[in-house]
């Protein structure tokens, strides 16, 4: 779990049993895109990075979309450079488009 160690979980065993049950680590059946923000100070684009790699390593297929200059709250917001994307992936997967194979990363 990518995050965990950035957290005191050690002294606090509920929150790291909560967090443990709460990892996606298992496979995924549907379509998955992940979208991080380079400028995010809730969740670091390094543990993001981690979680990806992880799971792509577990076979998971997965677009994986890094937003230049775009913190937590502002990677989704009207003008954000992921707005028409994420409208044209979203409206392929209710079209019945299969998603792309393996783990694609793309750069905005």
């Amino acid at each position: 779990m990518a995050c965990v160690g950035h957290l005191a979980t050690s002294t606090n065993k509920a929150l790291a049993a909560r967090l443990t049950q709460n990892t996606a680590d298992h496979p995924i059946g549907v379509p998955v895109v992940i979208a991080q923000g380079l400028a995010d100070v809730v969740v670091l684009p390094a543990a993001t990075d981690e979680y990806v790699n992880q799971r792509c390593a577990a076979g998971q297929q997965i677009e994986y979309w890094k937003v230049t200059g775009r913190d937590h709250g502002g990677i989704v917001q009207p003008g954000s450079p992921l707005e028409a994307p994420l409208v044209a992936w979203t409206s392929a997967r209710f079209a019945n488009q299969p998603q792309a194979r393996g783990c694609q990363r793309k750069s905005f």
